[in-house]
């Protein structure tokens, strides 16, 4: 919505090991591009590459080294590349009405929300994340040199704990507002991919050190550094996507990282079961007190998705849980 301001930010996930992070935790996986279903996402155009850097290419890296050639010109014969940041994708939500509201939207349920069997978490870009002692909450037990844990039966659980000590979160609310690293993204009808500097890629190029070159992936982020707008390439999509209403935090690869921003509302998805919802329940009870984080699930109204605050008889506690443990030391 032109110049409106989002009061939430939501992320929709299957309830899987990083979700469980993210509730716990409040942090956000960076995931690369590389996994993205849209091929032309966080993608930037090689289609004008200079013919006379192909040239020098072709000849600078013969013999032992024809591999890096070989690779470098398969994707340059693509004509685009994707960008190697990692990206946390999130739709904003306003005040305004229903009518764009993603959390409404089957489609993104579907898509994102692991066929709305899943969870949305919304994150406030008002309030910033309270620091949790995570060790401490989970009430462990020492035995010998390992810490044990009762943890709720849940996939993906089992696998978290070696991350679940005391996590420091510092940072600032990323969400709060404009920044390098936080963008809004911009949909268009005439979708094109973004072009890299190529003044600046000749100028890399000519100052690189080719006997240091190992690989066609070093070829590349030695000849595009800072040659890419990346603000911009994740920033640009079709406007076919319109409907998610997307911002997107970009940075370090392949890692979760705190966006300093609280969490503010769960949302369980039309399909969930009901030991999911208590499982998380009692996630949100032991790790932020009931009330603290507004409740709700996903009702089918009249044929159209509806968000309802969650009902006393889905809000009772899971005794289903196992126990595991990771060294304490």
């Amino acid at each position: 919505m032109v110049g409106a301001t989002p009061v939430e930010f939501l992320k929709f996930r299957k309830l899987d090991e990083k979700a469980i992070q993210m509730l716990i935790t409040g942090e956000c996986y960076y995931s690369t591009p590389s996994g993205f279903n849209d091929p032309l996402d966080c993608t930037y155009s090689l289609e004008n590459f200079p013919s006379e850097l192909s040239n020098d290419v072709f000849n600078s890296f013969t013999k032992e080294k024809g591999k890096i050639a070989h690779d470098f010109f398969d994707v340059i014969s693509k004509g685009r590349r994707r960008i190697e940041n990692g990206v946390v994708s999130l739709s904003a939500r306003y005040a305004a009405s229903d009518l764009n509201d993603p959390m409404l939207f089957p489609d993104i349920w579907g898509h994102y929300g692991d066929e709305h069997k899943g969870v949305c978490i919304g994150f406030s870009p008002n309030r910033d994340y309270t620091t949790l002692d995570i060790r401490n909450a989970l009430n462990p037990q020492q035995e010998g040199q390992w810490l044990k844990f009762d943890v709720p039966d849940v996939t993906g659980s089992h696998n978290l704990l070696s991350h679940l000590t005391s996590v420091p979160h510092s940072h600032k609310n990323l969400l709060s507002g404009p920044s390098d690293h936080f963008v809004k993204v911009n949909y268009s009808e005439e979708f094109k991919l973004v072009e890299p500097n190529w003044d600046v890629v000749r100028k890399n190029y000519s100052s690189l050190d080719k006997s240091r070159i190992k690989s066609s992936n070093q070829l590349f982020e030695s000849t595009f550094k800072e040659a890419v707008d990346v603000r911009q390439v994740v920033s640009n999509k079709h406007v076919n996507w319109s409907s998610e209403n997307e911002y997107r935090l970009f940075g370090a690869p392949n890692k979760s990282q705190s966006i300093g921003a609280a969490i503010s509302s769960v949302t369980f998805g039309l399909e969930m079961s009901g030991a999911t919802k208590k499982f998380i329940m009692s996630l949100i009870a032991r790790f932020y007190g009931l009330g603290s984080v507004a409740v709700y699930k996903i009702k089918l109204v009249d044929g159209r998705l509806k968000q309802v605050p969650l009902e006393m008889n889905d809000a009772l506690p899971s005794s289903s849980s196992s126990t595991i443990s990771f060294s304490g030391k």
